[in-house]
């Protein structure tokens, strides 16, 4: 039998390897087993209850958005005609908006830090801009 990992698994490991957290590390913050994250990241556990999965966001650090992405994911399955009238995006769709998200943060953050060293704000991470006329 195959086991694909889940919405759930791909977002949980994408989420722990944004953290630096190895599958140990982030069981003991989150007071769970390291077969415990092993199951729920390789989609052998596909419906986690809630306080798991608030206990791994506060673990992880989530933001709001990240911790209701992740809530939504955990939910059980719905009725087929309910799921294909209300698809979600792929995961690679989500990771992608993730990818973004996270660089453009660090565009951000370099911009003001240059902006500390230089005085000009954004001129070092090309963030300036031409006045609009």
């Amino acid at each position: 039998m195959v086991i694909h990992p889940t919405v759930f698994g791909a977002l949980l490991k994408h989420f722990r390897g944004r953290a630096s957290l190895t599958q140990a590390r982030l069981a003991e913050c989150a007071g769970l087993s390291v077969d415990a994250i092993i199951k729920l990241e390789g989609g052998k556990r596909q419906a986690p209850r809630c306080e798991t999965v608030q206990i791994l966001a506060r673990a992880l650090h989530l933001t709001a958005q990240e911790r209701h992405a992740l809530e939504d994911a955990a939910r059980p399955h719905r009725r087929a005609g309910e799921a294909a009238a209300t698809a979600s995006p792929p995961i690679s769709a989500l990771l992608h908006c993730l990818t973004e998200i996270h660089a453009r943060q660090a565009a951000l953050i370099d911009a003001f830090v240059a902006a500390d060293v230089t005085g000009d704000p954004g001129r070092e991470a090309g963030l300036h801009h031409q006045p609009i006329l």
